[in-house]
C-alpha cells in the first residue's frame, strides 16, 4: 500500500498550512504555549499551538475538516448542513 503525503491526502489544508503556519520560538510572551502556531481555519482570530510541525498540522486538520459553516472546506460545511437541518 502506497501512503499519501499529506499535500495529496489533505490538498486544501495543507496550502492553508503552508501559507499560515509560523515558528513562534523568538516570541517569549508566548512561548509556553507552543513552538509553532497557525491561525484557526475559521478565522476567529484564534491560534492554534503546538511543539511540533506534525502535532500542529494534525491540530490544524482537525479543525479544518470539523463541520461548521465557517470552515474553509466545502466539505465540513457540507456535512454541518447535513447534520444540523
Amino acid at each position: 500500500m502506497v501512503r499519501k503525503t499529506n499535500s495529496e491526502a489533505y490538498p486544501e489544508c495543507w496550502e492553508f498550512f503552508i501559507d499560515f503556519a509560523r515558528n513562534i520560538t523568538e516570541e517569549d510572551d508566548i512561548k509556553h504555549l507552543g513552538n509553532y502556531r497557525i491561525s484557526a481555519p475559521d478565522m476567529s482570530g484564534r491560534f492554534i499551538y503546538a511543539d511540533c510541525p506534525r502535532i500542529l498540522f494534525g491540530k490544524l486538520k482537525e479543525e479544518f475538516y470539523k463541520p461548521s459553516l465557517q470552515s474553509p472546506s466545502v466539505y465540513s460545511k457540507i456535512q454541518y448542513i447535513v447534520e444540523n437541518f
